[in-house]
């Protein structure tokens, strides 16, 4: 196997970081939004939060 350059393999480790960074952000505003919705339906229970489940 050829050997991989230096500036490649930093090339690669700063996408997976990137590909990290990315997908725990979208963790951490998924999460949000659950709890926000959870906290809503408990306060207002008689309304309408989200068209998808309450299909």
């Amino acid at each position: 196997m050829k050997p991989v350059s230096r500036r490649t393999l930093d090339w690669i480790y700063s996408v997976l970081l990137l590909a990290i960074v990315l997908i725990s952000w979208g963790y951490v505003i998924y999460a949000s939004t659950v709890a926000a919705r959870r906290q809503l339906r408990k306060k207002y229970p008689d309304r309408i939060f989200g068209t998808s489940e309450n299909l």
